[in-house]
């Protein structure tokens, strides 16, 4: 691994860096599919900014801004050669950045600048040694897969990995781009930091005991392997987000589709995302110039922060803007204040200094203002509601499993607003502590009203993407009416998530748009059962009006689209059609069914006789508990439950016999009424190997395991290692092999060559897919197995 900056007062003085060099060497790699998109950007240019106009026009041609001074006398960009022949066809005068002086400011990279850095595969490696480190506080979770395969990879820390907590979350993210380096190793460095002192640290043990952390330090490891700012797209998933989009297809990559959920499946309070080059603190928003309904709130954080490392302090937009980005989602859609930090590129010691205590206090910070709990006045039953706080109009979710909320204030008194689907507001006056959370925990009491719940995209068209004459925002269109509408511009358009399913009703109307404003604007209508579609249309309206679902033939949908028939003047005040409101109308039986479930989630590919575990989820109307049968394309299994509402599922399942397999999985209610069968997923089982490691054995010069091939099939062309981290290890750092060939049964046994050094390591013997790990300590010779 590469050497690493010293975070606690545990480790060893001594470090043999080229015989760990030597062993990164000798280990594998995953090499990155190379882009070659000729139009991908490739030079590094400075372009004066001798008027104003200069840098709106960079931004609207959506050119890749790579530093911009405060003030604003010139922007290094990067560019292709399309884009400088347009910048010299403008008359901009762009100049070309010696290489050199490139790499000297972080622009551009050497292979030997990249060394002191990890790559994917070392990153992986290091979560996964700190998950089987720190079982006990440290979970690591496959969060999807990126265009060439790699995993996507977020460590949760919190003293209790495996449950739902009254916590509020954090995340910490780096590496958008893939070759902002320094981006991914500040997060990993802050992982460290927390699981080595936790419980010798009391601040960190209270922290990690009453924050839940979320980590992700490589968002885009396909664009880091290939050293680009870009994924293997050649998209900028920085802009590919979907809250005020650049382009037309937002969350059109399976990285950002994977950080959205994650996001949908975790209430995070705070988040940090980390960026390379510069030393700015950067906050919402940073795609109109606006200021956020938190703003106290974000900018006393925003400049806490910048006093530890005295970073420049901007929000977005006044630096430059930014379309789809992820700062904006996250609060734009979930109502999460989002930071990006920009970094040094180098000098790692230098970085970590300047911001390890600064994103502590975030973590910190989680909890002030305002927490609770909010359930079910006559069950006890938490419910997912949304809290408004009305001198910081935006909202707060409640955990869909849980039903806790944490909503950031600054010290006063404010009127706070409790809304659920299916029940009645409340109101009540507030006064929040500058020392402690104030803790208000509200049971609401049940009532047929539902509502829009959250934004999922909200895509307004803006001449010049400036929206200084549109200033609504997306989440005017959630809840009861309230004559605060969302303008979606001419064209715009909003996808929103309804969260109880809109159901059809026979011979009557399931759906209705309010629409706000003195005039009457058209629109059309879509639904969908998935947040990404497909859409059905359910036709046009003007001004208020209802619409059945079965006019498109359609049984029930969660997601509702609203398109602006564009129509209109752009560039007038709040142009497009003003929504205020979406009301589920289906709430005429006394117990709907729960929604279908989601789509599986899980394998589409394993072998026999090997166990693999698929997820799913839904919600019920009612907020009651739910069930979840599988049908697993041979078996249909039992009622498996109960679940909470909103709470992810999972089942295991181990088929026999090769085969094409259906996997569909069904819900029903603590009243037993039961949901459609959701989306399928195929399953292919083959005759499959199945590696396992055996147990870890110790002696004399070496260490000593064996490969159990415990499935069905033969396992070619096995390649195994027996690697030692950590501790003074002279002789034997690493050692591999390759088994041709271990069928069924068999277990072959393979060993480190000879062994020497001295101190605690951690063992990692991996053969193909299969990994373990186990602590020794070598004294000379002598290897002893720590249990």
């Amino acid at each position: 691994m590469k050497n690493r900056i010293p975070i606690s007062k545990k480790g060893y003085t001594f470090c043999v860096f080229f015989t760990l060099m030597l062993s990164i060497g000798l280990g594998g790699f995953l090499t990155a599919q190379e882009i070659t998109n000729d139009t991908l950007p490739s030079m590094v240019v400075t372009v004066p900014l001798s008027e104003p106009s200069v840098l709106s026009d960079i931004i609207q041609k959506h050119i890749t801004i790579l530093e911009l001074n405060q003030v604003k006398t010139s922007v290094v960009v990067l560019v292709s050669t399309e884009e400088f022949t347009w910048l010299s066809s403008m008359g901009y005068s762009p100049e070309i950045v010696p290489d050199l002086v490139a790499k000297e400011h972080g622009w551009i990279y050497s292979a030997e600048f990249k060394r002191d850095f990890h790559s994917y595969s070392q990153m992986t490696a290091e979560l996964q040694n700190i998950a089987a480190t720190y079982p006990d506080i440290a979970r690591l979770y496959e969060l999807g897969q990126t265009v060439q395969g790699r995993v996507l990879w977020g460590l949760k820390i919190t003293d209790n990995p495996d449950d739902e907590e009254n916590e509020p979350e954090v995340r910490i993210c780096g590496n958008h781009h893939g070759d902002e380096y320094m981006s991914a190793e500040l997060p990993l460095n802050l992982a460290l930091l927390l699981v080595e002192n936790y419980s010798s640290d009391p601040t960190i043990t209270e922290m990690v005991d009453n924050r839940e952390i979320w980590i992700i330090p490589m968002v885009n490891p396909d664009g880091h392997e290939a050293d680009t700012r870009y994924n293997a797209h050649g998209v900028d998933l920085n802009r590919n987000y979907g809250y005020m989009p650049e382009s037309a297809t937002p969350y059109s990559e399976p990285e950002t589709q994977a950080m959205r959920n994650n996001a949908v499946q975790n209430n995070f309070v705070l988040s940090l995302s980390f960026h390379c080059s510069g030393n700015i603190v950067n906050y919402v928003w940073n795609y109109k110039t606006q200021p956020v309904a938190d703003n106290p709130a974000v900018v006393s954080l925003s400049e806490q922060y910048g006093s530890h490392n005295s970073y420049w302090v901007v929000e977005g937009y006044d630096w430059y803007q930014t379309l789809g980005d992820c700062n904006d989602f996250s609060y734009g859609c979930r109502g999460d204040i989002d930071w990006t930090i920009e970094v040094q590129s180098s000098g790692e010691e230098q970085a970590w200094n300047l911001n390890r205590d600064a994103m502590l206090e975030i973590i910190d910070a989680a909890d002030i203002g305002l927490t609770g709990v909010v359930t079910n006045a006559n069950t006890g039953q938490p419910i997912p509601a949304t809290i408004w706080v009305e001198e910081a109009f935006w909202p707060c979710f409640a955990d869909l499993e849980i039903g806790d909320y944490h909503k950031i204030l600054l010290p006063g008194s404010y009127t706070v607003h409790y809304q659920a689907n299916g029940f009645q507001e409340k109101v009540f006056s507030v006064d929040v502590d500058a020392d402690e959370p104030t803790v208000l925990d509200v049971a609401l009491i049940p009532y047929p009203q539902y509502f829009a719940y959250q934004v999922t995209t909200c895509a307004y068209y803006a001449p010049s993407d400036n929206y200084q004459n549109n200033p609504t925002d997306g989440i005017a269109c959630l809840g009861i009416p309230d004559d605060n509408c969302a303008s979606l511009g001419v064209g715009g358009y909003i996808i929103l998530d309804m969260l109880n399913p809109i159901v059809d009703i026979p011979d009557a109307n399931d759906l209705k748009v309010h629409e706000g404003d003195a005039s009457s604007d058209g629109y059309q209508v879509y639904v969908s059962s998935d947040w990404q579609g497909p859409w059905v249309s359910l036709g046009s309206g003007m001004g208020t009006a209802e619409f059945d679902l079965a006019n498109g033939s359609v049984e029930s949908a969660r997601y509702v689209k609203i398109v602006d028939d564009g129509n209109g003047n752009p560039s007038e005040v709040r142009p497009g059609v003003d929504i205020d409101a979406v009301e589920n109308q289906a709430t005429a039986n006394q117990n709907q069914p729960p929604g279908n479930p989601t789509q599986p989630d899980g394998p589409t590919a394993g072998g026999t006789n090997i166990d693999y575990t698929y997820t799913t989820l839904t919600t019920d109307p009612e907020s009651q508990q739910v069930y979840y049968q599988w049908s697993w394309g041979d078996i249909i299994g039992p009622w498996l439950g109960p679940f909470n509402s909103g709470a992810t599922a999972q089942a295991t399942h181990r088929w026999n016999a090769s085969g094409d397999y259906l996997v569909i999985v069904k819900a029903k209610d603590t009243e037993g009424v039961e949901s459609g069968w959701s989306d399928s997923i195929t399953v292919h089982i083959e005759d499959a190997p199945h590696l396992e490691i055996g147990e870890i054995t110790g002696g004399f010069g070496s260490i000593t395991t064996k490969i159990q091939n415990t499935g069905a099939g033969d396992a070619v062309n096995v390649s195994w290692s027996i690697s030692l981290q950590g501790g003074l290890v002279l002789l034997g750092r690493q050692t591999t092999g390759t088994i041709m060939k271990i069928i069924p049964g068999l277990s072959p046994k393979i060993q480190t060559s000879f062994l020497f050094g001295l101190g605690k390591v951690t063992i990692a013997v991996t053969a193909d897919t299969a990994q373990k790990n186990a602590s020794a300590f070598l004294l000379g010779p002598f290897v002893i197995i720590q249990q």
